[in-house]
């Protein structure tokens, strides 16, 4: 898959609410594509999976449990994700490729 615009719109979109959502989980650094879920944002098993029920509810419905098993597959060390790496599955699995309506 090539990147489009659409890719750079999903990615603003994770990065925005990251961006909402880092006050609550105590991190005061910036959000951006290189981020790791648990080694920079300290986020436990449990706020990830409310994080990926919120992307869900902006960008559709999408296989997380599939993805967060395969993550779980991987060697310890390799199973940190980065916000580029959530932004890859939401638009290789998002049922449709627009962004949602604000509304």
């Amino acid at each position: 898959m090539t990147p489009t615009s659409t890719d750079a719109a999903v990615m603003a979109g994770v990065l925005d609410l990251l961006g909402e959502l880092a006050g609550d989980w105590e991190y005061d650094g910036e959000v951006v594509p290189a981020t790791r879920f648990v080694a920079d944002l300290g986020l436990e098993s449990l706020e990830i999976v409310v994080l990926g029920t919120m992307i869900q509810h902006q960008f559709g419905r999408l296989p997380f449990s599939e993805f967060l098993e395969d993550i779980g597959r991987r060697p310890e060390a390799e199973r940190d994700i980065t916000v580029a790496e959530l932004v890859a599955f939401i638009c290789e699995h998002r049922p449709d490729p627009t962004p949602a309506q604000e509304g």
